[in-house]
C-alpha cells in the first residue's frame, strides 16, 4: 500500500469515529505526501484505485468538513475552495458549500446549492433532507414534506453520516412528523366549520405523524427526541379520544394509547394516572386501577396517590367480600 493510501485509510477510520483532530492530521499528511504528483497517478485505497486528483479532492473536502464541524468557518471555506478547484460540481463540495451558506444565514444561496446537487444526483438523501429543513424553517410545509419523503425513500439502509447525530432516514422521519404536526396546527385557526375533506386531512396528518415516529423508534429506539415527540403526539391522540361526545367517548381506545405511552416511557406518571382514572371512574375496574396507582406511587410517592390507593384497597376488599 502506498503511503498516501495508508494516510487516507487511517484518516477515514478516525473521521467515522469523529476523532476530528487526528483525522485532520492524517488528511494533511496525505496531501503533503501527494505533493505535486501527476494528477492521473493511480493510488490504491481500500482495494479501489483512485487518481491523485480524486484523493486530493477527498482529503481537502474532509478537512473542510472537519473545520466546519469545529466552527472554523473561515478556514472551512478556504479549504473548500481548494476542493472546488479540483471538481466544482462535486456533490460533496456543493453540499458543504450549501451548509456553510446556511450557517451564515444565506438561505437562498444554500437552497441553490442543494438544488444543484439534486439536479446531478436526484437520489441524494442528504440534499433532500437539507432542503426539507430549509423549507420547513420558512414555513413552506408542502415542499418540506416532499423533500423529507424523498430523503426517507433514498436512505433505506439508514447509512450513518459522521457529521449527523443519526442516519438521514431517521432525521427525515422525525422532521417530517414535525412538519405534519405544524400543518395540523393550521387547522386550529380555520374561521369556518370543518368539511369532510378537512377532517380526512386532519386524520391523515395525525396518523402519519405518529406512524413516522413509530418507524423511527423501531429503527433507533435510543433516540430520545423521537420518544419525546411520539409521547407528545400520543397524549394528544388519547385526549382527543376522551373529548369525544359522551355517547362515543372511546375510553378503551384511550387506555390503549396511554399503555403505549408508558411502554415508551415507564416513568411517564401522567399517563399512569390517567389510566388509573379510566379504570376506576369509567370502566369500573377497581382492581386494575389499584395496580396502576401502586405503580404511580413507586414513581411519585405523593400523599394524594397514597390516599387513592387506600380508598381503592377498601373498594376492592368490599367487592371481594360481597361475591
Amino acid at each position: 500500500m502506498s503511503q498516501v493510501g495508508a494516510f487516507i485509510q487511517q484518516a477515514d477510520t478516525l473521521y467515522k469515529k469523529q476523532d476530528l483532530a487526528d483525522a485532520a492530521l492524517y488528511y494533511w499528511q496525505a496531501l503533503q505526501a501527494l505533493g505535486t504528483e501527476d494528477e492521473i497517478r493511480e493510488i490504491p485505497i481500500n482495494g479501489v484505485s483512485q487518481t491523485s486528483a480524486e484523493v486530493r479532492l477527498h482529503a481537502n473536502l474532509r478537512i473542510a468538513e472537519i473545520y466546519s464541524q469545529s466552527n472554523w468557518l473561515k478556514d472551512a471555506k478556504a479549504r473548500l475552495e481548494y476542493a472546488s478547484r479540483i471538481q466544482l460540481d462535486d456533490a460533496g463540495v456543493r453540499l458543504l458549500r450549501g451548509k456553510l451558506f446556511r450557517d451564515e444565514g444565506m438561505l437562498a444561496e444554500a437552497t441553490e446549492e442543494f438544488l444543484a446537487v439534486l439536479k446531478n444526483t436526484p437520489n441524494s438523501a442528504e440534499a433532500h433532507y437539507l432542503l426539507g429543513v430549509l423549507y420547513q424553517g420558512s414555513k413552506q410545509f408542502e415542499q418540506a414534506a416532499e423533500h423529507y419523503a424523498k430523503a426517507i425513500e433514498n436512505d433505506p439502509e439508514l447509512l450513518n453520516i459522521a457529521s449527523e447525530k443519526a442516519p438521514i432516514g431517521i432525521l427525515a422521519r422525525l422532521q417530517l412528523s414535525r412538519t405534519y404536526a405544524r400543518m395540523l396546527q393550521t387547522y386550529q385557526f380555520l374561521d369556518r366549520e370543518f368539511t369532510e375533506e378537512d377532517l380526512a386531512e386532519v386524520t391523515r396528518l395525525e396518523s402519519e405523524a405518529i406512524t413516522l415516529l413509530e418507524q423511527a423508534h423501531e429503527k433507533m429506539p435510543e433516540m430520545n427526541e423521537v420518544v419525546d415527540d411520539l409521547v407528545r403526539l400520543l397524549f394528544s391522540r388519547a385526549s382527543a379520544l376522551e373529548r369525544e361526545d359522551i355517547e362515543t367517548r372511546q375510553y378503551v381506545d384511550a387506555l390503549q394509547v396511554y399503555e403505549q405511552i408508558v411502554e415508551l416511557d415507564p416513568e411517564e406518571v401522567r399517563a399512569w394516572e390517567r389510566m388509573g382514572e379510566i379504570y376506576a371512574s369509567f370502566l369500573g375496574d377497581k382492581a386494575a386501577a389499584l395496580e396502576v396507582y401502586r405503580t404511580v406511587y413507586k414513581i411519585e410517592p405523593h400523599p394524594t396517590v397514597l390516599a387513592n390507593i387506600k380508598s381503592l384497597e377498601e373498594d376492592v376488599a368490599a367487592e371481594t367480600k360481597s361475591r
